[in-house]
């Protein structure tokens, strides 16, 4: 889908506008939008230097997405065009961080986003060590720019908490990814499922936190869970309208736990 892109200091750029698909019935770009951008821009970014998808299945190895947190600055809509960029910041801790910027035609920014992930061997099915794949990743590629300040925290739904049972969905054909497994983007997809469509038109999506857990396969059974927080423990300058998390449970086995803050609109 993405043909032509510079690099410029190790950043990874691309221009591209936003498709009727990626956005709702406000003509605003839908969280997941932005999660099928960065996973696109990530896989691509690699590719340069050397570690991308085709470097890394050759040793049985596949990038995974740990954690995410993504923020909505003034969120993109249908037909905009967009400067989007990705770059990754090396190893910190236990994580490859990569992060992600989107802007207008202006340099006025839109969205900003920082992930963590881990490199999965897909024979044994378990992490792989961070020594047995750093070698691959060339220290020039790095650039240390931050598009947010701080790392993707981990997500938990609260202790003593009784989030509600929404839904349940069977993971099927369209979930499934070229690792095998449940794509990242379908578990915002049903994040977002568990809010009212009239409601979610009178909000706004402000930040997106998720964390990833477990891998989930086809035919297994999704439960998703509901808690509403207090939004007064935020205090953003923004005026925050809804804060809530969802989990998304396979039996006792968490997959994902995700964050998300509206403001009004």
């Amino acid at each position: 889908m993405i043909k032509d892109y510079e690099l410029k200091n190790s950043k990874y750029i691309i221009h591209d506008v936003v498709p009727c698909y990626d956005v709702d019935s406000t003509l605003r770009m839908r969280p997941v939008g932005f999660m099928n951008i960065a996973q696109e821009m990530a896989t691509r970014a690699a590719e340069p230097f050397g570690f991308g998808y085709d470097d890394m299945i050759r040793k049985n190895m596949a990038w995974v997405l740990s954690r995410m947190h993504f923020h909505f600055i003034d969120i993109p809509r249908w037909k905009d065009e967009l400067e989007i960029s990705t770059w990754h910041k090396g190893i910190v801790g236990p994580f490859f961080v990569r992060d992600f910027s989107i802007c207008d035609t202006d340099g006025m920014l839109k969205a900003v986003g920082t992930s963590s992930w881990v490199v999965l061997d897909t024979i044994k099915r378990s992490m792989v060590k961070i020594s047995e794949f750093i070698d691959m990743i060339p220290e020039e590629s790095a650039c240390h720019e931050d598009a947010i300040g701080t790392l993707a925290p981990k997500v938990m739904m609260p202790r003593n908490s009784s989030p509600q049972l929404v839904k349940s969905v069977k993971l099927g054909y369209s979930d499934i990814d070229l690792n095998g497994h449940t794509n990242n983007a379908r578990y915002i997809h049903y994040a977002t499922d568990c809010f009212d469509c009239a409601e979610m038109e009178k909000m706004a999506v402000s930040d997106v936190y998720i964390t990833f857990n477990h891998e989930t396969m086809a035919g297994e059974t999704l439960d998703l869970y509901l808690l509403d927080e207090d939004a007064s423990n935020y205090t953003e300058e923004l005026k925050i309208a809804r804060v809530s998390t969802i989990e998304g449970k396979v039996g006792d086995k968490q997959a994902f736990c995700a964050r998300i803050v509206f403001t009004e609109r």
